[in-house]
């Protein structure tokens, strides 16, 4: 059901307000770039900074703009069951789907993160990603807990962010049903599908989405040449998404492309002149730069 690269869309601000105008360029030019999906209102979307009105408004205009051509999941950032459900409630007409993290700050116990999971997949009709990120969250989906939630009906996938490669390989044993294991961790992507992942739920595909596509298929069709001369471009690309604070990078990128206000919601701020400057390098020796240009100049 999920498979192939998904963008992770950040979301566009103009004078403090959500940008809606930049908002449907952008989907639209990702729905055409060849990915497979969209996650809006995600942690790279800043959804802890926006409103619920916002978030319901947001899943809405992407629904219109993508129109069915590719899959639609909405973001359940949040550690509150109740706040999650009602996210959930908002949008779920319009998504294919939702991608809900374990709940974070709070450090759930093993049995309360089964219990929560447990009560979303009880109150939706909509697929189910679970969205697995020790780093931010404090605490991980441990294989008991896993075990469990991947018999629930509507638990189809895991967007997996810890660094145990193994888990792609291991956790697919013994499964009772169809169940899709995405990374989304661009810099060790590629590792991941080696290992049994069938998709990336990516920051990276925002700003060169094509470049993204090629180097999965090249990879799925056995093509190591052109696979390992993309991956090597896609590796400065990571590492300058995540060179300072996430979705800041990709906003100045975006900014570049001629797309959206690289503005953010504090905490957050802009980037440094230094990082701005490597990207730009990046982007200037980029193909995709010229599809880019040509939009804005019919924009």
């Amino acid at each position: 059901m999920f498979k192939g690269y998904i963008s992770a869309v950040v979301t566009p601000f103009k004078d403090g307000n959500v940008d809606f105008q930049a908002f449907e360029k952008y989907i639209s030019w990702l729905s055409d770039s060849g990915i497979s999906g969209v996650v809006v209102c995600g942690s790279t979307g800043e959804s802890l900074s926006l409103t619920g009105q916002e978030h319901a408004d947001l899943i809405k205009v992407a629904s219109k703009v993508v129109s069915k051509k590719i899959k639609l999941i909405g973001g359940v950032i949040c550690s509150s069951t109740e706040t999650c459900l009602k996210l959930m409630r908002n949008s779920e007409e319009y998504v294919d789907g939702f991608l809900c993290i374990c709940p974070f700050y709070i450090k759930p116990s093993q049995e309360q993160i089964v219990s929560h999971f447990s009560k979303l997949n009880s109150n939706t009709s909509k697929p189910i990603i679970l969205y697995n990120n020790p780093k931010r969250v404090g605490t991980s989906i441990e294989k008991k807990a896993f075990d469990f939630l991947v018999e629930l009906e509507n638990i189809v996938a895991i967007k997996e962010c810890s660094n145990d490669l193994s888990r792609f390989s291991l956790w697919r044993k013994g499964l009772n049903k169809n169940f899709d294991f995405l990374t989304g961790n661009d810099d060790s992507a590629f590792g991941a599908l080696a290992m049994g992942a069938v998709g990336v739920i990516s920051v990276s595909a925002n700003v060169c989405p094509r470049l993204c596509v090629s180097a999965y298929d090249s990879f799925m069709k056995g093509d190591m040449l052109r696979f390992s001369q993309l991956r090597d471009a896609l590796a400065t690309l990571h590492s300058l998404m995540f060179a300072e604070p996430s979705p800041a990078p990709a906003k100045y990128a975006l900014n570049r492309l001629g797309f959206m206000s690289a503005e953010v919601r504090e905490p957050l701020t802009p980037i440094s002149a230094n990082l701005q400057r490597k990207i730009d390098e990046f982007l200037d020796g980029m193909e995709e730069i010229e599809v880019c240009q040509s939009i804005k100049k019919s924009a």
